[in-house]
């Protein structure tokens, strides 16, 4: 239950950056279907739960500390993005690019997975 009823996920790319820029790091229930997000900086933010990321673009993007635990996140792609100490946790996690993703630290206990592809020099951690 949210202590807030009055809030409101983000609906657009465009109000999610506004409202980060202007400190807010808590975005539950976000719902950024097919969101280009490329190069994005969201280094901290947290979208658990039940934030719903399927066919999005971080590719290049900071999310250095980015909490998507409890999360789907399908067909998305994450090339190049930094990923460092990211939290997967939990997540449900279908057909996503990792290719070249800084995942240093980054945490998938629990998640589910089914067709991520990594490059050839990529680790999983």
């Amino acid at each position: 239950m949210r202590s807030d009823p009055t809030y409101q996920p983000p609906t657009s790319r465009e109000e999610l950056l506004q409202r980060y820029a202007q400190g807010e790091r808590n975005f539950p229930d976000t719902d950024l279907c097919d969101a280009d997000l490329c190069g994005v900086k969201l280094d901290g933010a947290n979208f658990e739960p039940f934030s719903w990321f399927h066919s999005a673009d971080f590719s290049g993007a900071s999310l250095r500390g980015t909490s998507f635990r409890n999360c789907n996140i399908k067909c998305a792609t994450f090339r190049q993005a930094d990923l460092t100490n990211a939290n997967f946790e939990e997540a449900a996690i279908e057909s996503i690019d990792l290719s070249n993703a800084t995942l240093l630290g980054a945490t998938f206990l629990g998640a589910t997975f089914y067709g991520i592809t990594l490059g050839p020099s990529d680790q999983f951690p």
